[in-house]
């Protein structure tokens, strides 16, 4: 954040030294980041994914290839060595048994915001390519997850969010939203996506939105337009 800083008439000659000082500040930063980059070692092994990449179709038509990878129902030619995928994955399986591990029996509402917290942990926010719509396997984004080299849009994170709660057996949503009143005529423009859980015992369905994170309620607040894909309807 840029800020604008007053000075008294008894600090004019500070100038100079403060601006020598920031320069100093700025190339100590630049250092450490090159150090940082450097540090980073680069792994080729990482470049290979499994998913969709095709240009946008809409938020229905990414929905829809959201709730076939979630639900293991892949071109076989397209699994990784062969392995099931998704809901069907005996990793994925594993992988959240372990998260909720440590939590009561039957205690539904906190393996659900459990999941939710390890996958808002899991990685970094990046946006997808400008033109294309880049969808990754739950498998991809759990392999890339652990070994700390996820990144990670909101269709990622929902997808996998999605996929842990259904290896545990909860009913989950993709909720496809918009900010901006929707025009008489005019298709739906929607912006952003997030999955909801069910909690079987009191039927609540919970807003799980780690890239809205503290400000989900906001993020609720300004929604002009919504839909709701039911995924096991599909």
């Amino acid at each position: 954040m840029l800020r604008s800083d007053s000075h008294r008439k008894s600090d004019t000659a500070q100038p100079c030294a403060l601006s020598g000082s920031r320069a100093r500040l700025r190339a100590g930063a630049w250092a450490r980041l090159f150090r940082m980059l450097r540090a980073a070692a680069y792994a080729p092994i990482f470049n290979a994914a499994d998913g969709t990449t095709g240009p946008y179709r809409g938020t229905d038509h990414t929905v829809a290839v959201m709730i076939q990878l979630a639900k293991g129902m892949v071109d076989p030619r397209a699994m990784v060595h062969g392995a099931l995928q998704g809901e069907r994955s005996i990793k994925f399986r594993r992988h959240t048994e372990q998260i909720v591990n440590n939590l009561r029996p039957k205690d539904y509402t906190s393996e659900i915001i459990a999941i939710s917290r390890w996958w808002g942990n899991a990685g970094r926010y990046t946006r997808d390519p400008l033109h294309i719509e880049f969808i990754r396997s739950p498998d991809r984004l759990l392999d890339d997850a652990l070994a700390g080299r996820a990144n990670l849009d909101c269709d990622d994170v929902a997808l996998a969010i999605a996929t842990s709660c259904m290896t545990i057996g909860a009913r989950a949503q993709f909720v496809t939203v918009g900010f901006q009143p929707q025009r008489p005529g005019q298709p739906k423009v929607h912006t952003h996506v997030f999955t909801r859980a069910q909690d079987p015992k009191s039927k609540i369905w919970w807003v799980l939105d780690p890239v809205a994170g503290r400000k989900t309620g906001d993020m609720l607040r300004r929604v002009k337009q919504h839909t709701i894909f039911n995924v096991e309807d599909r």
